[in-house]
């Protein structure tokens, strides 16, 4: 509400107006601001005269923030209901595509670039099929990890977007670093690399460069757990700073025709799920734009060690 809404009440209250009830916004000494519900009585003398008003100003914050809280979670649990109904629909054609692909795994006509095209088919359908039974709840977090070599999901990711890389002049820069291998779930991970892959190449659709950057590192919180930091930078248009705060919320996207607001929500809930973090930096403006997403993710097999390079 705006400010100058107070003397608009007075007069209507003076003209014998109905009182009004009425919320706005407060801001305190330190810069935050307040969600401030206003209530607003009349004072009258001894001849029936309104002379004045009384008000009780009441600090709404906390029930804001929870009714915003009770909105996302009833959005949310809507959603799910949804994204299981469709994922049981899915399990059908899943199942017979899976078929068909072994089938073709057995065909002798199939030359070497053919099979490792079908070999990235089969991982995205790996992937497809975890996701579905994330969604109908039949995966549980007890499952077995396996070893997990960054740099080679990295690869994999690349080799899905090859055409779209190309299409949109995105030339890739990697260096890859880290010798440690984390431990975790290697669809899941991917499907963090993957959304933020995606989401790179769409933010620079003129062209650009895509650096994957990988190194042996320490959590920021606690120095004294090491892991493997993963940087997606892009040279694309950037984020603004407000928008920055809101990136991992679920149902927020700056993709306003096709983005669902849940891909960057899911991400960090994956990494935090395998004791890791995901940041963002980002600038605007002609001359420094471009994005950075940050992912740590911790290993407890430092002894395992993959081979480091640089290609561009």
């Amino acid at each position: 509400m705006k400010k100058d809404r107070l003397p608009t009440i007075m007069r209507k209250l003076k003209e014998g107006g109905r009182v009004e009830h009425y919320q706005t916004k407060r801001r305190k000494k330190d810069g935050t601001t307040l969600d401030i519900s206003v209530s607003v009585s009349p004072v009258y003398d001894s001849d029936g005269k309104i002379v004045g008003a009384a008000t009780i100003a009441r600090d709404i914050t906390q029930a804001k923030a929870m009714e915003q809280t009770l909105r996302k979670t009833e959005k949310l649990a809507a959603t799910g209901r949804l994204a299981a109904s469709v994922a049981h629909e899915i399990n059908n054609p899943l199942e017979s595509v899976t078929n068909l692909l072994y089938l073709l795994r057995h065909n002798s006509s199939l030359d070497d670039k053919a099979r490792t095209h079908l070999t990235f088919a089969e991982q995205e359908l790996d992937r497809v099929a975890h996701i579905v039974k994330q969604t109908l709840g039949y995966y549980r977090d007890t499952s077995t990890t396996t070893a997990v070599e960054i740099g080679s999901i990295l690869d994999s990711v690349l080799a899905i977007y090859a055409r779209k890389l190309e299409g949109n002049s995105v030339l890739v820069n990697k260096r890859y670093k880290a010798t440690h291998i984390v431990h975790g779930s290697t669809g899941e991970i991917r499907q963090v690399f993957s959304n933020l892959i995606a989401n790179a190449i769409d933010a620079m659709p003129q062209g650009g460069q895509l650096t994957l950057a990988t190194k042996n590192s320490h959590d920021f919180k606690n120095g004294n757990t090491p892991g493997v930091r993963i940087l997606i930078a892009d040279t694309g248009y950037g984020i603004a700073a407000d928008q920055q705060k809101k990136l991992f919320q679920a149902f927020f996207t700056t993709k306003t025709d096709v983005g669902t607001g849940l891909g960057l929500w899911l991400s960090k809930n994956i990494v935090e799920k395998h004791g890791g973090s995901i940041k963002v930096r980002s600038n605007t403006g002609h001359d420094r734009s471009g994005t950075v997403f940050g992912v740590f993710l911790p290993v407890t097999h430092t002894e395992q060690q993959v081979p480091s390079y640089d290609i561009k």
